[in-house]
Parts: C-alpha cells; sequence; structure tokens
C-alpha cells in the first residue's frame, strides 16, 4: 500500500500517543494543523478507513482511533555504538559518579589568573 502524505501525517501523529485512543476531530486538528483543520475540519475523516483496513489504524467502538500495535516501522533504523568500545565509567557502591582514571586533558587551571 503506498500511503500519501496525509496518512503519513496522521500515523506519525497516532504514533506520538502509543496505545492512547484518539478522536477524529482531534486527528484532523493535530495532524494536519491549525489552518487545514479551519478550511476543512473533516480531511481526516476520508482517510482512515483504508488505514484501518491496511491495519495500519485500530478503531475502537466509539470511533476513536491508535496505531495499530503491530505497525511495521517506516523510520530507518537507528544505527548502534560499535561494541568495541567500551565505557571506564564505573558504578562502586553508591557512587554514581564515573571515575576519571584517564590522562587528563587540561593540566594545571583551566582559567588562570589575570594579573
Amino acid at each position: 500500500m503506498i500511503l500519501s502524505s496525509e496518512s503519513l501525517e496522521i500515523i506519525s501523529y497516532l504514533k506520538t500517543a502509543p496505545g492512547k485512543f484518539v478522536s477524529l476531530p482531534e486527528i484532523s486538528r493535530r495532524a494536519g494543523g491549525r489552518r487545514r483543520f479551519e478550511e476543512l475540519p473533516g480531511w481526516a475523516k476520508n482517510l482512515m478507513s483504508p488505514l484501518v483496513d491496511a491495519k495500519l489504524v485500530e478503531v475502537n467502538a466509539r470511533g476513536h482511533y491508535r496505531v495499530a500495535s503491530s505497525a511495521p516501522s517506516h523510520a530507518p533504523a537507528k544505527p548502534t555504538a560499535p561494541a568495541s568500545r567500551k565505557s571506564r565509567a564505573k558504578i562502586v557502591g553508591d557512587n554514581y559518579f564515573p571515575t576519571n582514571d584517564g590522562p587528563r586533558i587540561v593540566q594545571g587551571d583551566y582559567f588562570p589568573a589575570n594579573d
């Protein structure tokens, strides 16, 4: 299924509140912006049925919508840190501040006194 830009706006708005059902007027207002909502308050109504049929969006008995829990993600995956890099910070007992055992970048006073 090829999604229009409006459908993508609706899905991205619904992803901001995962698991929460949202009413159609709220979707029309928040996903499209104030200007689009003032010009055509029900612009999202015709787009919701194809999204429900494609199982990207779920609807409850009251007619409120939420993003489907098993919807495929269209966002690119975030890169992960290389496995070879290890942090030198250690938590010892109740001390949650990392120790600095490595070389210091600045030796002595960083801001010398102006005499």
